[in-house]
């Protein structure tokens, strides 16, 4: 997959790694398609997508409904997306890797870590 074309959605509550995460993908040349600041809001930008995502960065701990959970919705609907769990609660881990998550990062994480990590999710799904 070409990471031009790379189509990311962020469910992250905290305004400022948003923007953050938002800059670094369009410096390393991916689009971020949409934002969501809790998994309630994910899961309804996410059904509502005409096209979804190619990848999706999701935080644990956020108002109204957490990562694990959106992330259980999200891939009731459509069970191939590409979830990236990022977290600073090392012990979900284990939780979102066996329902669903292609990927886990620990925060605090550098951007090389965060691009490495995506890099690997697209290679190891293709």
């Amino acid at each position: 997959m070409d990471s031009k074309l790379l189509k990311i959605f962020i469910v992250e509550d905290d305004d400022s790694i948003t923007n953050l995460y938002k800059q670094v993908f369009q410096l390393n040349g991916y689009f971020t398609m949409g934002t969501a600041s809790n998994g309630e809001e994910a899961v309804r930008k996410y059904k509502n997508f005409n096209e979804k995502p190619d990848l999706i960065i999701m935080d644990h701990r956020m108002p109204y409904k957490n990562g694990l959970e959106a992330m259980t919705d999200i891939l009731k609907m459509n069970d191939t997306s590409l979830i990236l769990f990022v977290s600073a609660d090392y012990s979900i881990e284990k939780e979102a890797l066996s329902n669903g998550a292609s990927g886990f990062l620990q925060k605090p994480f550098s951007i090389e870590e965060i691009i490495k990590n995506i890099e690997d999710i697209l290679m190891n799904n293709k």
